[in-house]
């Protein structure tokens, strides 16, 4: 488009203020007829592009014309009075006291259609979420469809609404097969389950939300663990050592360079970062944690920390507070607790002696501090008897205590012992020699050593796993596990991330926690989703996931199982947002349709049922059997639902 305005430089030089009659002149004088004849005194302009362009260079002509110079002395006073540092605010005429007579520049743009009407804010409230309403094609009242709400169970009659969409012929009255015309309409999935142990498993199908294995893993399975989760530890830095609460189901970690204590739960949340005194970050420097584990004792649930640096005990209550600071030896390293006293056991790294500690009264008790030998380095207790074992790092011996006085000191405990657990599974403590490379089973009667088991390299510390009995080893060259079972066979050379001083198996969520000091974090191990026993085809997992967010409505299953024996049990459940579970037993004796000679069973009582999140089936298949389930189905979306009028 093209537009001209007049080049006069010296008009309007007089007064910023020209009113609004003025500017009407003006404008009118600009644009007469009259002045139109001298061509000489006009500028061609074309604008390009939008209509923005035009209105914004429409307004910079005319503030150069009206001569409204940003600079100028009006400008500066409208601007400090009306506006904002950007430009002014509605300030159309100066003349007038309110300033909001009638806006002349800018230009107005030309305004757009509002999409909704007033009935907008009750349309999103029924009908939509704070992004804008769901399928509300036409807010018209009086065209607006009322839709009913989304029905939470799939009835027969909702079934056959959703599916008539999809049928295209009635079934042959004669066919041969009454579901012929079903296995040619409709999509098919198929699911192979095989039991390769003598024993009936039972097995869980869906059910994407609630977490739930396909089948418990066995305890020997300790080849299909994996990484569950990687949490980052906030505010600390270094974390060492590890202890799972079983007062509150917690797990905390000693953070030595920021001193802290990070507390998780169950599901890996951290609840709390617990500041230790002093606060100044290296100066207290936690390194090791126990806890009183005696549900008759008063501080049931009480964890204790080493300060390595700051020569103390802290305190920590069940409210996550730091309740007391106890004095302990020259660089506390290790401790832990004694539930047939209630005593408290500290190895002193420098001071080469042990403090004992009453765990209720938090006070050091008379016949403390006990000799060690030279740089003890770790602790272990036998919860049965009371009986204390120190390794002694530099001596190469592992010292024996009853609950105040030395009993006899193991010798040629290999090289640089570091730390001792006691395996309920064998009723023996288990000494590790960093330097040598093994692990000493010692014999809690006479306390002599009767078997030598090789590690990988610089094994450090060590911890039972009560789900499989099984003691796990950290390695910390080579970053592996060397698990021992109860006879002392052992599993060398399993690695999940970094290994260090920090580790410790978690009975209330069936994990294991790892400290990796140099990405300040917890690796948590936990069982694969299958037992070993069990194998599943990997469409399965494919088809669980896509459920998840689509879910789909069965029209038709076929359960064919190889051998004599049927499923057993076979149960649908469905989850409720309250966290219910409404379950319906199917029996296959009811359907079962031999074919070939094959154990065949046409389930129509699952047809109308969906497959979703919030869904299983559970089921036991007998041992060395193999069942192939054959699914026809439909997907839908979440706006079939609302294009639907349901009944």
């Amino acid at each position: 488009m093209e537009r001209k305005f007049k080049n006069e430089s010296t008009l309007m030089k007089r007064s910023h203020n020209i009113g609004d009659d003025g500017l009407a002149k003006r404008l009118k004088k600009m644009f007469s007829e009259k002045e139109k004849s001298n061509e000489a005194r006009y500028v061609n302009k074309v604008y390009e592009g939008t209509d923005d362009n035009f209105f914004e260079a429409t307004n910079t002509n005319l503030s150069v014309i009206l001569n409204l110079d940003k600079k100028s002395e009006s400008y500066e006073k409208d601007l400090k009075r009306f506006g904002t540092h950007i430009k002014l605010i509605d300030v159309a005429d100066d003349t007038i006291p309110n300033k909001r007579v009638k806006e002349i520049l800018p230009l107005k743009k030309p305004a757009k259609a509002k999409r909704f009407k007033e009935k907008y804010e009750s349309d999103l409230k029924r009908f939509g979420t704070h992004q804008g309403i769901i399928n509300v094609s036409n807010d018209d009242e009086r065209k607006k469809k009322k839709l009913k709400s989304f029905p939470t169970n799939f009835s027969k009659a909702l079934y056959n609404n959703l599916m008539n969409k999809w049928k295209t012929r009635e079934t042959t009255p004669y066919s041969a097969n009454p579901f012929s015309d079903i296995y040619r309409e409709f999509p098919k999935l198929q699911v192979t389950v095989q039991n390769k142990s003598t024993e009936e498993k039972e097995v869980f199908l869906w059910g994407a939300n609630q977490e739930i294995s396909m089948n418990t893993p066995e305890p020997g399975d300790v080849q299909d663990h994996s990484i569950t989760a990687q949490v980052s530890v906030p505010g600390g830095v270094h974390p060492q050592g590890i202890v799972v609460n079983p007062a509150n189901q917690m797990v905390y970690i000693a953070n030595q360079l920021s001193g802290t204590v990070t507390v998780l739960d169950s599901t890996n949340q951290v609840v709390k970062v617990i500041q230790l005194q002093p606060s100044f970050p290296g100066f207290s420097s936690p390194v090791a944690l126990t806890v009183n584990n005696k549900a008759s004792s008063t501080k049931y649930g009480y964890v204790y920390v080493a300060c390595s640096v700051s020569n103390t005990i802290a305190v920590i209550n069940l409210s996550l507070n730091v309740v007391a600071s106890i004095p302990a030896g020259v660089r506390p390293i290790a401790l832990a607790f004694n539930p047939v006293n209630r005593l408290l056991y500290v190895a002193n790294l420098v001071s080469d002696n042990v403090s004992v500690i009453d765990a209720e009264a938090f006070s050091e008790v008379n016949a403390s501090p006990l000799p060690s030998g030279q740089d003890p380095i770790g602790i272990g207790v036998n919860p049965l008897t009371g009986t204390i074992y120190v390794a002694n790092s530099l001596g190469n011996t592992i010292s024996v205590y009853s609950s105040d006085n030395i009993l006899l000191t193991i010798i040629d405990a290999g090289l640089y012992p570091v730390s001792i657990t006691y395996n309920p599974a064998n009723n023996s403590m288990y000494a590790v020699a960093a330097n040598s490379n093994v692990v000493y089973q010692i014999e809690t009667i006479t306390h002599s050593i009767v078997s030598t088991i090789v590690t990988g390299g610089k094994p450090y510390n060590s911890f039972f796993d009560s789900y499989n009995n099984y003691l796990y080893v950290q390695n910390r060259v080579d970053n592996t596990f060397t698990i021992i079972r109860p006879d002392n066979r052992k599993i060398d050379g399993l690695s999940f991330g970094k290994q260090n001083i920090g580790g410790a198996f978690s009975s209330f969520n069936n994990s294991i926690y790892i400290s990796d000091t140099s990405n300040n974090s917890i690796n948590v191990i936990g069982y694969i989703q299958v037992s070993s026993s069990l194998a599943i085809d990997p469409d399965y997992s494919i088809a669980r996931e896509e459920f998840k967010s689509s879910p789909a409505i069965i029209q038709h299953t076929k359960f064919i199982v190889t051998g004599q024996e049927r499923l057993n049990s076979f149960r649908i459940s469905n989850f409720t947002p309250t966290g219910n579970i409404r379950s319906k037993p199917i029996s296959f004796e009811l359907y079962a349709s031999p074919q070939s000679k094959l154990n065949v069973a046409e389930v129509t009582e699952l047809a109308g049922t969906v497959i979703s999140n919030k869904m299983n089936w559970r089921f036991k298949l007998p041992g060395l059997h193999t069942v192939s389930i054959l699914i026809w189905y439909r997907q839908f979306e979440v706006i079939d639902i609302f294009n639907n009028n349901y009944k």
